[in-house]
């Protein structure tokens, strides 16, 4: 395994354990109550072809905030070891 390789799965166990104590969160209960709001209100207010378009467009928002989300994540995380080798603190 490469040093980059190595970097990237750090990377995402820290990334992964963020998101774990994210849920624990009281942030993350609302979210997920609203969550279920929305899913209510596609199951008994729209028709099936509004539901499957808002459905998808739903789903793609969520896949783009993940992904920014880890980009962003990976990205300060990178930047933290920079500024921690320019300080002296790390070899």
């Amino acid at each position: 395994m490469t040093r980059h390789e190595e970097l990237n799965e750090f990377l995402t166990n820290l990334l992964s354990n963020a998101i774990s104590a994210h849920k624990d969160t009281k942030e993350y209960e609302y979210q997920k109550q609203r969550r279920e709001q929305i899913e209510d209100l596609l199951l008994n207010e729209l028709t099936q072809d509004q539901k499957h378009f808002v459905d998808e467009v739903l789903f793609e928002l969520g896949v783009a905030s993940e992904r920014e989300t880890e980009i962003v994540y990976r990205q300060g995380m990178k930047d933290s070891v920079w500024l921690l080798k320019n300080l002296g603190v790390l070899a």
